[in-house]
């Protein structure tokens, strides 16, 4: 709700027609600052900095945005970088992950020897290199780091019956994580 500038005039003043005019014109004038007062608070904190608090946060950390990320997903690599800490057990690491893509079917992790093995799934893999940065800090020096991007293949997508599938392109068939369908034809 916005303050009006006439409440502050006792009633006796707010009658009167001159000073209807002046807090009229002092209000439109304050309105900016009001606004613009309450984006700067906002871009102080990550959780809902715009577009001007994200590019500074990101100035500050020197992390440089894919320019297809969204809002959202350059606001998720900034609160994985303010967070991050080099992770002592494996249950640190897929809490990480799992902060960072909000999503436990988002990826698949796994470590064999000395080799940890990132697969991000299709809606994260535009990020595959803010991601990768993330993962590279905070994995030890002599651990090897593969960041693998999934693509549904054909063989995931047979248990569909053609009709189902004939809606989509093949774009959409690859790529995308909800499909129009819910669950696949068991009868073929």
């Amino acid at each position: 709700m916005e303050r009006k500038m006439m409440d502050y005039l006792p009633r006796v003043l707010q009658e009167v027609r001159d000073f209807e005019c002046l807090m009229t014109a002092y209000q439109e004038a304050l309105s900016g600052l009001w606004r613009a007062r309450d984006e700067t608070e906002d871009n102080f904190y990550l959780c809902t900095a715009g577009e001007r608090g994200l590019r500074h946060w990101e100035n500050i950390l020197g992390i440089t945005p894919h320019p297809d990320s969204t809002i959202d997903a350059r606001r998720q690599i900034l609160l994985a970088r303010m967070r991050q800490s080099t992770p002592y057990c494996w249950n640190t690491l897929l809490a990480f992950l799992y902060a960072l893509t909000g999503d436990k079917q988002a990826f698949s992790a796994q470590l064999d020897e000395l080799t940890l093995t990132v697969r991000l799934f299709p809606r994260w893999r535009e990020l595959n290199d803010a991601v990768y940065e993330l993962l590279r800090q905070m994995v030890p020096a002599n651990i090897a780091l593969h960041l693998i991007p999934v693509f549904r293949t054909h063989r995931a997508l047979r248990a569909w019956a053609h009709g189902a599938l004939r809606a989509s392109v093949h774009h959409q068939l690859r790529n995308e994580v909800d499909l129009a369908w819910t669950k696949p034809n068991t009868t073929a």
